[in-house]
């Protein structure tokens, strides 16, 4: 019994090693057979090339950065948000509370020098400021410093999560 074992181990192995010689065989195969070896160097040469242009391919970034102006993110903003703006100042219960205003178009501010008085939460105002190139606690709307601001219609006074 023991000697069938290693006759049948023996024979495992042997299949195994010839699995992996087939495949060699098989991609042989495939090469065409012009009975030279020139056919060899050409498809030697034709895998140098390939691989050659792939690591010699020149990019010139001068040309691509005038392709794609970069604008700077903070003169972006600038041009966004120049001018009077029309908004309503909303309470929002994040990180504590906080007051922002949301555009009639849709942009959110997150004032960062609000007087009192117009933290009222529903209130619609005229504001103008700068955009306030800083991170908050807040992650919410674009920080902005009010340079002016005009009350349109008052809204509640207080903290509405409080009632």
């Amino acid at each position: 019994m023991m000697i069938n074992n290693k006759v049948i181990s023996a024979l495992a192995v042997a299949l195994l090693v010839a699995a992996c010689g087939s495949n060699t065989k098989d991609e042989e195969a495939n090469v065409p057979d012009s009975g030279n070896e020139a056919a060899q160097q050409v498809t030697d040469n034709n895998s140098k090339e390939n691989s050659t242009k792939l690591v010699a391919t020149p990019i010139n970034t001068e040309e691509r950065l005038k392709e794609h102006e970069m604008v700077e993110i903070k003169d972006k903003l600038k041009g966004e948000y120049s001018g009077w703006q029309r908004g309503r100042v909303q309470f929002l219960n994040l990180e504590g509370g906080f007051y922002g205003i949301i555009t009639d178009s849709g942009k959110k501010l997150l004032p960062m020098n609000m007087k009192k008085e117009f933290a009222q939460n529903g209130a619609i105002v005229r504001v103008k400021g700068k955009v306030k190139n800083i991170m908050t606690i807040q992650q919410w709307g674009t920080p902005f410093t009010i340079t002016e601001i005009e009350l349109i219609s008052p809204g509640t006074i207080g903290n509405p999560a409080e009632r």
